[in-house]
């Protein structure tokens, strides 16, 4: 047993024996009379755009058979790369082995750049490649730094209204620029400004620990200059976009007097009241008075009406005595009342009339002010006058005088025709001219689609409908909650002569807006060019709203509407 053991590894022995001898000879074969060695490469290669430049890095090899790094970078329209090389230090103990050197003078492109070590025989090691587009006037990312100006306004005594961006890290300095009446150039530092801050109590702010960013502001600030609109305003800039290495000084831009940036809302609101062709009807140089009932996302689009001298808040909106706090119009409170300040600070005899405390009633949440508004707020902090807003609370008198139309014989119809005709909760009902009966389908599951058809038996002139919710009294806060998750807040209305081709019955395409607090009426007028056709069908279309939820959390979905009475 020992002999055969022994025999076995003399045998191993002689077959690696054998084997090495074949790999020497590989090796021989295919690296010729010696061993391919290869020269040690750079690491961690980084490149950073800057400004026409890029900063290249990497960490040296300790080979010391390294005489230099080399370097080449090519944009696709080079027929060749430009080359730099770079000697390599000596390396002892010790020492920081990265390097770093700048690619300047680079025009708008992406750039391959490589990088590799080179020995004194003109070897090359292994190569790293990266890529890179350098910062120059034509980079898109220029475009998204701030010009620190939102939006501005010129107002009458050539004074100018401007909403300020917030101030961050990459701002460096930021200026306006402008030629004033008295025929000087004047510097305003936005920067500056945008930190500014509206004391609650002028004096006391450091007791009471809180404030307001005055966002927006009136130029000049200076007593007895105007600005010399004539002559251009320009806005310098100085600062940094996050992946550039380099601070970047802006070209100047000027500002257009011809700019107009006009909100959603108030477009909208410009359609529902002059039609979709309202910019070639010049309108915005001939309103006088604005009447804002719904929601608007700021009132600064006020700016862009020269002739304004009035507006007129929440008149239209006929609530139901005791729910005049529902469901009440918003905006912007800060940018809105700012607005109309200016506005009455440039503009002879400017009024605002609020119905119901409509609009400004947003409560600030700071400790200091919990419970206040910012309307007094802006008020004790001396910003807004206290007379700037006429609160009346009665329109009630204010209600238009309607004929309706005799609807005894009309026949009225739902998509869903369990809810036919007059029968409890049936669309027949919006035509009683009474809220206390209603239309209301019963629950889904999912949100659902109602139409309802009127046919009027002969064909008739429209020119308006008075739609109103339902009046129902809730017993508690959580009961009303559920009331007016009922409500609608919008519904569509088109016309028809023959009950095939429908046309829109307003301007408003799509859901007309209405109010939508326990027993509001709204009254909408069909347009004066509108008012010539002669109709016979009428389809209101409807989307039910989540109203509650089952037991295991299924939401449930219904509406209500309780009249719709055209005249």
């Amino acid at each position: 047993m020992k002999r055969n053991l022994y025999y076995w590894i003399g045998l191993l022995a002689i077959l690696f024996t054998v084997s090495c001898e074949d790999l020497d000879e590989t090796y021989d074969e295919f690296a010729g009379d010696g061993r391919i060695r290869y020269l040690g490469k750079c690491s961690d290669v980084e490149v950073q755009p800057g400004w026409q430049r890029v900063r290249v890095s990497w960490k040296n090899n300790i080979d010391v058979a390294v005489k230099y790094t080399k370097i080449t970078w090519k944009a696709e329209s080079d027929d060749e790369p430009f080359v730099q090389l770079v000697e390599r230090p000596e390396v002892v103990g010790g020492m920081d082995l990265m390097d770093t050197i700048y690619l300047e003078n680079l025009q708008d492109a992406v750039y391959t750049i490589t990088v590799s070590n080179i020995s004194a025989d003109s070897t090359e090691s292994l190569v790293e490649t990266q890529y890179a587009r350098p910062y120059t006037e034509n980079h898109e990312d220029l475009n998204s730094f701030t010009r620190g100006i939102i939006n501005f306004y010129r107002l009458d005594g050539d004074k100018m209204a401007v909403l300020l961006d917030e101030d961050n890290e990459n701002l460096k300095e930021m200026t306006l620029t402008y030629w004033g009446s008295d025929n000087q150039l004047h510097e305003w530092d936005i920067k500056e400004h945008m930190t500014d801050s509206v004391p609650v109590m002028p004096g006391m702010e450091d007791m009471l620990g809180y404030s307001m960013r005055r966002a927006m502001q009136l130029l000049p600030d200076e007593n007895g200059i105007s600005i010399d609109f004539a002559k251009p305003l320009v806005i310098k800039r100085i600062g940094n976009l996050p992946e550039c290495i380099d601070e970047i000084t802006f070209k100047d831009d000027t500002l257009s007097l011809d700019e107009q940036i006009l909100s959603v809302t108030f477009t909208r609101w410009l359609e529902k009241e002059y039609g979709p062709d309202w910019r070639s009807k010049d309108v915005l140089n001939k309103i006088e008075t604005v009447e804002f009932d719904y929601d608007m996302s700021t009132m600064q689009d006020l700016f862009y009406l020269p002739n304004l001298k009035k507006v007129i808040l929440g008149k239209n909106r006929f609530m139901w005595e005791g729910h005049t706090d529902e469901n009440l119009s918003t905006t912007d409170d800060y940018n809105s009342l700012m607005t109309l300040q200016f506005l009455k600070d440039t503009r002879d005899g400017f009024t605002v009339e609020r119905y119901n405390a409509q609009y400004f009633h947003e409560v600030c949440e700071a400790e200091m002010v919990a419970g206040m508004s910012y309307l007094e707020v802006l008020q004790m902090g001396e910003e807004i006058d206290y007379g700037l807003l006429e609160d009346k609370s009665d329109n009630l008198s204010l209600m238009p005088v309607i004929m309706p139309l005799d609807a005894s014989d009309w026949e009225v119809t739902c998509s869903d025709t369990t809810y036919n005709g007059n029968k409890r909760y049936g669309a027949g009902l919006l035509l009683d001219d009474d809220p206390t009966t209603y239309f209301e389908p019963g629950q889904d599951l999912a949100a659902t689609v109602y139409e309802v058809n009127i046919d009027m038996k002969e064909a008739q002139t429209l020119h308006g409908f008075k739609v109103s919710q339902p009046k129902r009294e809730p017993a508690n806060e959580d009961d009303l909650a559920v009331e007016l998750g009922y409500l609608l807040g919008s519904l569509q209305i088109e016309v028809s002569e023959d009950g095939y081709v429908w046309l829109p019955a307003t301007y408003e395409e799509g859901g007309t807006t209405i109010g939508d607090a326990l027993g509001e009426i709204t009254f909408i007028k069909v347009p004066e060019e509108y008012q010539s056709r002669q109709v016979r069908y009428i389809r209101l279309t409807m989307v039910s709203r989540n109203t509650g939820a089952l037991n295991g959390g299924v939401p449930t979905f219904s509406l209500r509407l309780g009249d719709f009475v055209p005249y």
